[in-house]
């Protein structure tokens, strides 16, 4: 079995069909389906805290050639492979061309080489998302709407070159996304009231419309809408 973290890593594909013998007599199909899906998930789900290279134990290194043993088990284990990791998001292109994360610092991710194919991209449901203040974005409201609402998980990671140079124009690009299970914005977020609102409208149900982000002086003390939310809510 070919590990992922061999160099150069190649990247994920779909099984070729046509080329793969049957493995119908396997010891692995053989075993009741939960425990299958619990090997998949042992093997297929790359925890994206530690490089590859600090992993101390044999088992929790990444494995995706299992995919090619034969067309069953690429049925079970793709949903698994794509559905429970996290993708980098292209900056300009969003969720099309995404590639499968490794390893994430600030500012510094390793990745795989981007998924091409459409039929595996639609299974992601955890993206990743690198956004600069200081550059002009080349997709829509509409676009970025489209691309991240209803996902599982959505970690926008904010970044401007020097701090308090830029406002959250861009981000504002994501306030139509709706539906996210769980939606995190870190990084270069002032006091994070923006942040938080933009959390909190990014797991909002699908078509609710939510005011626009505001700051207002309670008692002296500036205070966001999403702080008063929370507070007035519990």
């Amino acid at each position: 079995m070919i590990l992922i973290d061999q160099q150069p890593p190649a990247p994920i594909i779909p099984v070729d069909h046509h080329n793969v013998a049957s493995q119908s007599s396997s010891p692995l199909l053989s075993l009741p389906s939960e425990l299958r899906n619990a090997i998949y998930e042992l093997l297929l789900i790359h925890d994206i805290r530690y490089p590859l290279h600090q992993r101390r134990r044999p088992h929790d290194r990444f494995c995706a050639n299992i995919l090619r043993t034969c067309k069953q088990v690429h049925a079970e284990a793709a949903p698994i492979l794509y559905g429970e990791n996290t993708f980098l998001a292209h900056a300009n292109l969003l969720t099309t061309l995404p590639a499968f994360l490794l390893f994430k610092l600030p500012n510094n991710k390793t990745t795989l080489p981007p998924v091409l194919y459409p039929s595996v991209t639609k299974l992601i449901k955890r993206f990743f998302f690198h956004v600069r203040l200081d550059i002009d974005s080349r997709y829509t409201k509409e676009q970025a709407t489209e691309c991240f609402t209803g996902l599982e998980y959505l970690e926008i990671e904010v970044f401007q070159p020097s701090y308090g140079t830029c406002d959250f124009t861009v981000l504002k690009l994501l306030e139509g996304v709706r539906g996210v299970g769980k939606a995190v914005v870190g990084g270069s977020v002032g006091d994070g009231n923006y942040a938080r609102w933009l959390e909190v409208s990014m797991m909002s149900e699908l078509g609710k419309e939510l005011d626009e982000y505001t700051e207002e002086y309670v008692g002296g003390d500036k205070v966001s809408a999403v702080a008063l939310y929370w507070d007035l809510d519990g």
